[in-house]
């Protein structure tokens, strides 16, 4: 935990410093106290024989410090309390503002192997964890180590007799933490990934709440997500239950501890050459109640550290996670056109010999309609991917305007592409929020521009109650599945990119409006490079080329009337599409 604080903590190290002097001086000086309390026994009050004498200016003056001493303690934890509470949420901020950065580096591959609801509780929960547990432990963590390291030296120096108890009894509390920290520590582990699975079982009944209800499966989601709570409650029960064994435990050895210096303490005032141990006795005890309650909070502190250790593992290992997409970001290399050229690239989604893409090859000139389409599972969007390295290429080269994409920073090249989706993700903004997405700085003219062009704008203005003012529901639901396209559409078009990908954006639209948003694309768009992915013949047929895929390989370039009779695949498609018309 502690690496994982350092690595974060430069932004931090003043509040750290101020902390970790504060918590230090008010320990002291409230060690200081019992110390001088039995100074005020020792010199305040004088015995000659029978008669007791007060000697009022020690007894003044160490009072008088005593006092002193107190309020400078308060103030002391008055400062270290403001200031830890900013180091330890400031730690939480940036911590999780590395992970976010970290999550933007992640490749498709690296996203596949971490589940959203994992990803999401380690942003959230794991880090408010780390950062109570850092305020919570703050204290204890400083001031056990000082007042027991203060206590021993000034014990051995007051009674090295006495002080042989806690010689013993403290390296027993210490072992004993030690086992039940080491016990406990892989059940937490087990919990937060519980924690996980919980999640993905409640986001997956949210989201798919209109298919469990059509199919009438609320008793099993239930009974699902049943099992999950109840491993979740015998885990915690598990983990929580001997880790409560640590405060008893600290208890009894403290509280046998106090016992054992009365004793001895009562033995030894009983032999002439001993008899003023008392006064020390008083001391010790005074000593005694100050460790307990520091051992008390340091078995709370040590609960927080194991449950906190376990977040800090999950945090780790996403930060550690390197990303097999290489950035150029000192590139200064410009997307000059649209032309795009394949060159016998193969892919593979497991980094295995099982290619998807096998050996693909083929040239797309800028400004020009090209389409691609294939039967189910031809890796069609895999072409898209790879162009927008989401992916990178296995073997072989993609180049845009003449350069290998990798050449460019990852900006530019994103930048200079955008892409409009069949299942399109719209934000809880604004419409125009939402289409400005595309290009933050574009003026409202070009937004409506934007969207007349995807055909939006009639229906934003006329059956929206708000218009572009309107407020989506996450994901757009409160859209049709044709106007979430549309506005989608506009988003991608603002970006006024060197290439256009449409992957399967029309399938939601009607004849009409497909052939309109087409035609619109066609004379607003001309030098733009736009590529359409489609399972309709009807939306690709008046592309300049069109590109047929089969099982990762090329199987026919060329127009719609040579492939209509040249390639079967698309003859068949082709076909199938026009009966009954």
């Amino acid at each position: 935990m502690f690496k994982l604080i350092f690595k974060f903590i430069k932004p931090y190290k003043k509040e750290f410093f101020i902390s970790s002097i504060t918590i230090v001086i008010e320990s002291l000086l409230e060690l200081s106290c019992p110390y001088i309390m039995g100074l005020l026994l020792q010199y305040g009050v004088t015995q000659i024989g029978t008669t007791y004498i007060i000697n009022t200016e020690e007894l003044i003056f160490l009072s008088s410090l005593m006092v002193l001493f107190g309020i400078l303690a308060f103030v002391s934890g008055m400062i270290f309390a403001k200031y830890v509470a900013i180091f330890s949420k400031g730690i939480g901020y940036e911590i999780r503002k590395g992970e976010y950065k970290k999550l933007e580096e992640y490749s498709f591959h690296n996203l596949d192997n971490l589940s959203t609801s994992s990803l999401l509780t380690r942003l959230t929960s794991d880090v408010n964890i780390i950062s109570d547990t850092i305020s919570a432990s703050f204290r204890p963590l400083y001031r056990a180590p000082v007042m027991l390291i203060a206590t021993l030296i000034l014990a051995a120096i007051a009674s090295p007799i006495l002080s042989t108890v806690l010689f013993v009894s403290i390296p027993l509390a210490g072992l004993t933490m030690f086992f039940i920290v080491w016990y406990v520590k892989p059940r937490f582990v087990k919990i937060q990934k519980i924690v996980d699975e919980m999640n993905k079982s409640t986001k997956e009944s949210v989201v798919a709440i209109k298919t469990i209800k059509g199919y009438v499966k609320e008793n099993y989601e239930e009974e699902k997500f049943r099992k999950i709570n109840e491993e979740s409650r015998k885990t915690s029960n598990n983990a929580m239950g001997a880790n409560g064994l640590m405060m008893p435990a600290q208890e009894l050895i403290l509280y046998a501890t106090t016992v054992a210096l009365l004793y001895l303490g009562g033995y030894l005032s009983l032999q002439a050459q001993y008899a003023s141990i008392l006064i020390n006795l008083s001391m010790f005890l005074t000593y005694l109640t100050q460790l307990l309650a520091t051992t008390q909070m340091l078995a709370n502190v040590m609960l927080n550290l194991n449950r906190a250790e376990a977040s800090v593992t999950r945090i780790n290992e996403m930060l550690k996670i390197n990303s097999e997409i290489k950035d150029n970001p000192n590139s200064t290399l410009k997307v000059e056109n649209g032309d795009i050229e394949f060159k016998n690239v193969c892919f593979s989604y497991f980094n295995d010999k099982n290619y998807v893409l096998n050996d693909v090859s083929f040239k797309i000139k800028s400004g020009s309609l090209i389409g691609i389409v294939g039967q189910t599972g031809s890796s069609k969007t895999t072409l898209i991917n790879l162009l927008l390295r989401f992916y990178d290429v296995n073997n072989g080269n993609i180049l845009i305007g003449n350069h290998d994409i990798r050449e460019y920073s990852i900006h530019e090249l994103r930048n200079s592409l955008s892409i409009s989706f069949q299942n399109p993700f719209l934000f809880n903004d604004t419409v125009l929020n939402n289409i400005k997405r595309g290009n933050k700085n574009a003026s409202f003219d070009e937004v409506v521009k934007a969207a007349k062009i995807a055909c939006a704008y009639d229906f934003i203005t006329n059956d929206l109650e708000n218009g572009f003012d309107t407020i989506l529901s996450e994901g757009g639901t409160n859209l049709s599945g044709g106007q979430r396209q549309r506005v989608c559409l506009a988003r991608a078009i603002l970006m006024n990119p060197k290439i256009l990908i449409l992957d399967d954006s029309f399938s939601a639209l009607d004849r009409i409006t497909e052939a309109k948003v087409k035609e619109n694309l066609k004379t607003s768009l001309p030098g733009i490079t736009k590529i359409v992915i489609s399972q309709k013949i009807s939306t690709i047929k008046e592309s300049d080329e069109i590109i047929v895929l089969e099982k990762g390989n090329i199987s026919s370039i060329g127009n719609h009337e040579y492939l209509a009779i040249n390639d079967p695949i698309y003859k068949d498609i082709n076909e199938i599409q026009n009966e009954g018309l």
